[in-house]
């Protein structure tokens, strides 16, 4: 699932736990989102209007519009929330659409404080969301923030050495 409004997500999950329940089924969902975590809300903020100062509008609008998913239903989803966003992008708190702007597909970011991330991801999990795919830009470094700032901070499976891979 990509980032939605937290009352879409539940209702999403609702309807695809009903639907699945009539087929004797049940589903388990995951969530793909960006993330931009620093020590504080404004530190996060800044970070994530950093990452797209120098665009060009009419720019991301030609990458998106290059990209092959740029029809689907979800990138339809995602143009919807950036539009409806506040003037720094947000549509609720924590999640910045900003992303966007300059991609197709998953187009907007869990933002904020360690504690405001962790409890996004929470409140995820509330609702049913057991996985997570989570990235950011530039990717080392913001695997960097996430790994200091809020690994240590929630319950995960053990994490794997790249030798492995």
């Amino acid at each position: 699932m990509w980032p939605d409004l937290m009352p879409e997500v539940a209702s999403i999950i609702n309807d695809m736990r009903q639907r699945a329940s009539g087929y004797g089924r049940a589903l388990r969902f995951g969530y793909r989102a960006h993330v931009i975590v620093r020590e504080t809300e404004r530190e996060a903020h800044a970070a994530a209007a950093h990452l797209v100062e120098a665009l060009d509008p009419a720019e991301g609008k030609r990458i998106r519009e290059r990209s092959l998913d740029h029809s689907s239903e979800g990138v339809r989803r995602q143009a919807e929330l950036r539009e409806s966003s506040s003037d720094d992008g947000f549509v609720e708190d924590a999640l910045w659409t900003g992303v966007g702007r300059a991609r197709s597909g998953c187009g907007a970011a869990i933002v904020g404080s360690p504690e405001q991330v962790i409890n996004k991801l929470r409140a995820y999990q509330s609702l049913g969301i057991e996985a997570f795919i989570l990235s950011g830009y530039p990717h080392i470094e913001e695997a960097e923030h996430f790994a200091r700032l809020v690994l240590p901070e929630i319950t995960h499976a053990p994490l794997r050495s790249f030798a492995h891979f």
